[in-house]
């Protein structure tokens, strides 16, 4: 199944409607008859489609000005991912984007509607149940591109017919809908395809519970943009003020009986969330994102290293997360988990109630006790890879008499970092102390004399989405090639809890998130529905402009814990309407790893990055520009969003 689909979209380019000049059909070009008058052909024919859906994996380049989802340099994709991009990772490369790419795939929509509207002559070719599924998958893609296009700018122009490229500028120059239409336009398009799609397909491909997915998640930012988008003051800008940019509060709560509702689709599936790899919680969380057959997979993005080289079927993840040159033969490690997010999880305390920093007896006793989703997200001391076993240290203290604050985040000028006491070093170098010779780092640890590249920013490495089985050798750009999972049960989980606390069935929403944390190793922490209420953020101690129940934000970072890496926090942020100020001068905390020589004990302590990095977003976040150049075409377009 798995190749077959790959086939398509590899081998698509050239067999569409391009070169049909004059009144010559051309030799080996497929025309609409072929494509649209069987299965076969219309496989063909979405394939190309599906390789252009706005879906953001291992080769999404957040600031890619061009194409963001097919970059030309896509082995940087890493580097320059949504994680390093909102700050959910940790590296030396890019901060946040408010200005997006300009995407506008009017182009992709066109050929999903030249298929709606044509389709139809071809019925008799199609037994009813088979027509009905192509159509409900045609209007499935449609509705992923009108969602890419929504959650960056609002209210867009709904096209929903073969525009005529002669006709007048006044049929041509569509306005802007609504946001609510436009919202709507998508509950629409994906209530069609759930109700007109079978239950099964081919690896790759959608069918009705992968609409219900899409629906889950896409209903979920409507209700909260209807929710949330009242804090943000843009009541006296233009397109607030005509409907494209936010909407009435009092519709939120219609946007998230539709993810209740899509979820319970879902849940009538053939999904159970994952637990093949029990009775170690840990590596069944990392197997989770790695077994082709996992039971929690609703929709998957394929990779092939066999196909052909350059058509983005390979990618480049385990270059880019693994440390050279133990478990990696490429530029090594770019991103690295912050502590801002470890903190999140159960994990063992590193200080004494009297604010000393615990001792422990080796590195990797900082794994003891720690929530095993954790583990299963995230590689520590101790823990090994590729046949080596990572070894992660900052530095050496002499002696540490004192508190952990005393280390001032890090600091040079710390009295207790200066006089010789703390020895920092770079790759390979060792010691003296009293007689003994000591390794400065680790083999995976802080390189002082090193820049971002392949150095270990903290006391982690990134293990979501690892590849443990490849040889090191093969660990280079365009070498991996395990699937990106879309949709899975485990969000969908995650869409309906928070939808139902929103609609005020906390109770039920609570069992969604049981269900997760038992699977997750988490304690079974079933907080009170808390009257009290508080605008204080976890990461960054954000100051929300709303106030929020510590309840929901238990639920909130619940999606931060179970997601974290899978691209979509930054969305979560913006939808919340809190991107502002959780990234208002963020700068990421880093756990790092010390070992006392004269007790012969290791500790572990909170600092500051080395470069003092910090992610902002400005209000502007919230919604993109309508892109310039589409203005300039079609005035119709204004007013342009808040702020710009």
């Amino acid at each position: 199944m798995k190749k077959t689909f790959l086939t398509y979209i590899t081998l698509l380019g050239g067999l569409l409607f391009s070169c049909q000049d004059l009144n010559l059909e051309p030799k080996g070009i497929l025309g609409e008859p072929e494509l649209f008058g069987n299965e076969y052909g219309v496989k063909k024919y979405f394939a190309g489609i599906y390789n252009y859906l706005p879906i953001e994996d291992f080769l999404y380049y957040g600031t890619n000005s061009d194409n963001a989802y097919r970059p030309n340099n896509y082995w940087e994709a890493g580097k320059f991912s949504q994680g390093n991009m909102s700050g959910e990772f940790f590296n030396t490369w890019v901060g946040v984007d408010n200005d997006g790419f300009a995407y506008w795939p009017y182009d992709r929509i066109r050929d999903v509607n030249t298929f709606i509207e044509n389709f139809p002559t071809y019925r008799d070719n199609y037994t009813d149940a088979d027509f009905n599924k192509l159509m409900g998958e045609a209007h499935f893609l449609r509705a992923f591109f009108y969602f890419g296009l929504a959650k960056r700018y609002g209210g867009i122009p709904i096209i929903k017919e073969v525009q005529n490229p002669l006709a007048g500028a006044e049929t041509l120059n569509v306005s802007r809908s609504t946001e609510y239409d436009t919202w709507k336009f998508i509950y629409e398009d994906l209530k069609y395809a759930v109700d007109n799609m079978t239950e099964s397909s081919e690896s790759g491909r959608a069918n009705k519970y992968v609409a219900a997915a899409l629906l889950s998640r896409t209903m979920l930012y409507a209700g909260s943009i209807a929710k949330y988008s009242q804090y943000l003051g843009f009541e006296s800008e233009a397109a607030t003020q005509a409907g494209l940019a936010g909407m009435d509060p009092a519709q939120a709560n219609e946007f998230f009986q539709y993810c209740v509702d899509a979820g319970k689709v879902v849940e009538a599936g053939p999904y159970s969330l994952y637990t093949r790899g029990y009775p170690d919680k840990a590596t069944n969380f990392a197997n989770l994102f790695l077994d082709p057959a996992s039971s929690e997979s609703i929709f998957i993005k394929d990779y092939d290293m066999t196909s052909p080289g350059n058509n983005r079927l390979r990618h480049s993840y385990d270059a880019l997360m693994s440390p050279q040159p133990d478990m990696s033969s490429f530029v090594g490690a770019e991103s690295y988990p912050p502590l801002d997010f470890m903190e999140l999880y159960e994990m063992p305390a590193y200080t004494n109630p009297d604010g000393t920093p615990i001792r422990f007896d080796s590195r990797g006793d900082i794994r003891n006790g720690m929530e095993p989703r954790m583990r299963g997200t995230m590689y520590f001391d101790g823990d090994e890879l590729r046949g080596k076993t990572f070894s992660i240290q900052k530095g050496i203290y002499r002696s540490y008499n004192g508190l952990a604050a005393d280390a001032q985040g890090g600091s040079n000028g710390a009295p207790i970092n200066s006089g010789g006491n703390r020895i920092l070093g770079g790759r390979g170098w060792t010691t003296e102390i009293n007689g003994a010779t000591y390794n400065i780092t680790g083999a995976h640890g802080h390189f002082d004399d090193q820049g971002g590249e392949n150095n270990g920013w903290g006391a982690a490495f990134v293990r979501k989405y690892i590849n443990p089985d490849m040889a090191t050798s093969d660990v280079r750009e365009y070498r991996s090639d395990q699937h990106w999972v879309v949709f899975r049960l485990g969000e969908i989980y995650l869409n309906t809890a928070e939808a139902l606390y929103e609609l005020g069935n906390r109770d039920e929403a609570f069992d969604y998130i049981e269900k997760i944390r038992d699977r997750a190793g988490a304690q079974l922490v079933r907080p009170a529905i808390d009257v009290i209420t508080t605008n204080r953020g976890t990461i960054n101690n954000a100051n929300y402009p709303y106030a929020v129940e510590k309840s929901l934000q238990f639920i909130r970072d619940e999606r931060a814990r179970e997601l974290y890496g899978e691209n979509h926090w930054w969305w979560d942020l913006r939808r919340w309407r809190t991107a502002d100020q959780v990234l208002n001068q963020f700068r990421h905390r880093v756990l790092s790893c010390y070992y006392v020589a004269d007790e012969g004990k290791y500790i572990y302590l909170d600092e500051d990055n080395r470069y003092n990095r910090s992610w902002t977003a400005s209000k502007q976040c919230y919604y993109e520009p309508i892109p310039w150049g589409e203005i300039g075409k079609n005035g119709n377009l204004l007013p342009q969003n808040p702020l710009y």
